[in-house]
């Protein structure tokens, strides 16, 4: 039997730590990135702000990172991967559709109402590749999320059978996320979109999830 050579044991764990932490610390890298990134936009957010976050040198952060459109393209890929995740768990936990399309509204509304809009203008002129990425994410979502929550309110029976899906789907996205006049009003928007989507059995059942607006009083 070949005698193992002296430290051959204490080399693999050191070497099986660095795997163990590797993940860890790109990870971090990645959260700390997207606070900033949401909060101030791309643009205006520098490697060193990354890097002084989270109390790590420019070095190590060069060890996950080749660049700085390198660490958007990851913090946009792992935001993504986060919200299909969520949008999925909705879909299966939620009672119907109209409850699934109602949590999800309101997922939208708060991603929208806790990111800088400069974002996204950002990565889009100056980071094509990231903004590739967004818009393949994006596509994702309104195709697997937002048409199956369509699909599945027609099938039962609480959505109008003549919807066409992939142009409302694609309608939900882009209203979810639009500029609105006064703060609420996303809410509003929210409830006239799946209002639009109904069946009088889908209302009869929406109501019984969402109290009717009170009606203002009339002038003397």
């Amino acid at each position: 039997m070949t005698a193992v050579a002296p430290g051959t044991f204490a080399k693999l764990r050191s070497h099986l730590v660095v795997l163990a932490v590797y993940p860890l610390m790109k990870e971090q890298i990645i959260a700390g990135a997207r606070q900033l990134f949401n909060h101030y936009g791309v643009k205006t957010v520098r490697l060193e702000d990354v890097t002084h976050q989270l109390g790590i040198s420019k070095k190590t952060l060069y060890q996950y990172f080749e660049n700085k459109e390198e660490l958007v393209r990851q913090m946009l890929d792992a935001q993504l991967g986060e919200s299909l995740h969520e949008a999925s768990a909705i879909q299966q936990q939620a009672a119907n559709a109209i409850v699934g399309a109602l949590q999800i509204w309101d997922r939208l509304i708060h991603y929208k109402q806790t990111v800088n809009p400069s974002l996204f203008l950002d990565i889009e002129r100056h980071y094509p590749a990231a903004w590739a990425l967004f818009q393949e994410g994006k596509r994702a979502y309104i195709n697997t999320i937002l048409v199956a929550n369509l699909q599945a309110g027609i099938e039962q029976g609480l959505y109008r059978p003549d919807l066409n899906l992939t142009v409302l789907a694609w309608l939900w996205a882009e209203q979810s996320q639009c500029d609105v006049p006064s703060k609420g009003d996303e809410q509003v928007i929210k409830h006239l979109f799946i209002r639009g989507l109904l069946t009088q059995e889908g209302l009869r059942v929406y109501e019984g999830y969402v109290p009717p607006a009170p009606h203002p009083n009339p002038s003397p």
